[in-house]
């Protein structure tokens, strides 16, 4: 899922509650809900985490971290919300659980107590990317990245618009 959408949804979460902890908490839930929904980029982490079109990875993260930083600058430059810490905190939570998939993967860890529980929730988050596929039998593994890439920017144009 494009980190645009999971930070479009965790500022509509923050922007529809009246505490800052409820839309962390929220926008950290919404993460996993649109994780479910089938969004074709699978191989991709898998050709990154074995080293395979690791170039082509880095490029499609950074046009979506790209993207996403003016997404939530556009947020805060045209938008008076009812609590912009409550929209920070959806978004912030929103990206919290690639942040850390992200830090699994650069430094793999194994041993200690907090790097056993980084390594356990990258598992949990890798299982729930294929929680719906997985019940589907007319996908092999994943839908193709660009018809999802058409679903969610369809889906953002309109998230986009409800906040804007």
């Amino acid at each position: 899922m494009l980190l645009a959408v999971h930070a479009t949804v965790g500022a509509v979460a923050g922007n529809a509650v009246s505490s800052p902890s409820v839309a962390l908490i929220l926008g950290f839930l919404s993460h996993f809900f649109l994780d479910a929904i089938p969004h074709g980029d699978h191989h991709m982490y898998e050709q990154f985490s074995s080293g395979r079109k690791a170039r082509q990875a880095f490029l499609y993260v950074g046009l979506d971290t790209l993207a996403t930083a003016v997404i939530i600058a556009l947020f805060f430059l045209r938008q008076d919300f009812f609590s912009p810490v409550n929209v920070a905190m959806g978004i912030i939570g929103g990206l919290l659980p690639d942040l850390l998939v992200g830090l699994y993967e650069v430094y793999k860890p194994r041993r200690r107590w907090f790097e056993r529980k980084l390594s356990w929730f990258n598992d949990f988050h890798m299982r729930n990317h294929k929680l719906v596929i997985s019940r589907v039998r007319r996908f092999k593994d994943d839908i193709p990245l660009r018809y999802s890439l058409i679903l969610q920017g369809i889906a953002l144009f309109f998230l986009m618009r409800a906040m804007l």
